[in-house]
């Protein structure tokens, strides 16, 4: 590979991430704006945030740590509903330590007092 070729293909694997992490963290913060209204405004949401991250599984794939901030979410959004989902995503990833931690975190003390006390 050239220099430029080398260049070309980090600036797109980078392009991919930023582009995951906006539209990512729009829909969540939009989803616990509109959680407020109604509940069903909300899973809709959250069905577009699980689109999102099937349109970047390929992404998901080669950095897995886009999920732990997909958990940071849920618990920065008091987002509960999306929990189950992103653990079988997890189950089908490789072992990550931090992901892991997250979730004993979770299922310990829950996304409600995690975000209460800022563990």
């Amino acid at each position: 590979m050239t220099h430029d070729q080398v260049k070309d293909h980090y600036i797109t694997m980078f392009r991919k991430e930023v582009d995951f992490h906006h539209k990512i963290a729009y829909r969540f913060e939009k989803a616990y704006r509109l959680n407020k209204q109604t509940d069903e405004r909300k899973q809709t949401l959250n069905l577009d945030i699980i689109e999102c991250i099937g349109e970047h599984s390929g992404y998901i794939e080669q950095d897995p740590m886009a999920v732990f901030y997909c958990l940071y979410f849920c618990i920065y959004y008091k987002n509960d509903d999306l929990i189950e989902f992103l653990r079988v995503l997890v189950s089908k990833l490789k072992s990550n330590e931090r992901i892991d931690r997250l979730l004993e975190y979770i299922d310990v003390y829950g996304i409600r007092r995690l975000r209460t006390i800022g563990e």
